[in-house]
């Protein structure tokens, strides 16, 4: 065999819904990196297309290049990381703690504060706003819509945070740390 990647003994039978949570970890880092490629390839051109720009539109425009490269690379790790799990790698289990344990805090926790945050100042905003001015019927739709688009993302990461604690937690039990070996190199 060519390829050896599972170790003799390892129990991999059955349903596992650790799993099922790095399968979809993996689509929904593949999901990311593929839009936030798409978003650096559009901040790209506008950066070559539009040679006039100020400079600090130009930094601007830098600045959200570095970002999509940032999260482009990170979620790429997270694919690699995920894959290795699903192909029982032992170093992609402690690595895929990591990973769930920081995406937890950063994306989790961090963002969803900053979520929250944002849209606190937002509404205050628009709330003001509202009371000097009545908002006609498509603003209010356009603020009801925004509203749930934040309130669905801020449930969702509500949801995750324990999942991802409970992933990095069950990938350190001794019954699931069984199932990863090292790779051998024979030939």
């Amino acid at each position: 065999m060519l390829l050896k990647v599972r170790g003799q003994g390892a129990r991999t039978d059955g349903f596992a819904l650790w799993r099922i949570l790095v399968w979809l970890m993996l689509l929904l880092a593949a999901f990311g990196c593929l839009q936030n490629a798409l978003h650096a390839e559009q901040l790209w051109d506008a950066l070559q297309g539009h040679a006039t720009l100020n400079a600090d539109a130009t930094s601007q425009l830098h600045r959200m290049l570095a970002w999509d490269v940032g999260y482009f690379s990170a979620g790429f790790a997270v694919v690699v990381i995920c894959a290795g799990v699903i192909l029982h790698q032992g170093w992609a289990r402690p690595a895929m703690q990591v990973a769930a344990l920081a995406l937890a805090v950063a994306w989790g926790l961090y963002g969803g504060f900053h979520a929250l945050a944002q849209w606190r100042e937002f509404s205050n905003a628009i709330t003001l706003t509202n009371a000097q001015t009545p908002l006609d019927v498509a603003s209010q739709a356009a603020f009801d819509h925004v509203q749930r688009t934040v309130m669905v993302s801020l449930a969702l990461r509500a949801l995750a945070v324990p999942v991802l604690l409970w992933l990095a937690w069950r990938l350190g039990r001794p019954a699931v740390r069984a199932q990863f070996r090292p790779r051998s190199l024979r030939r």
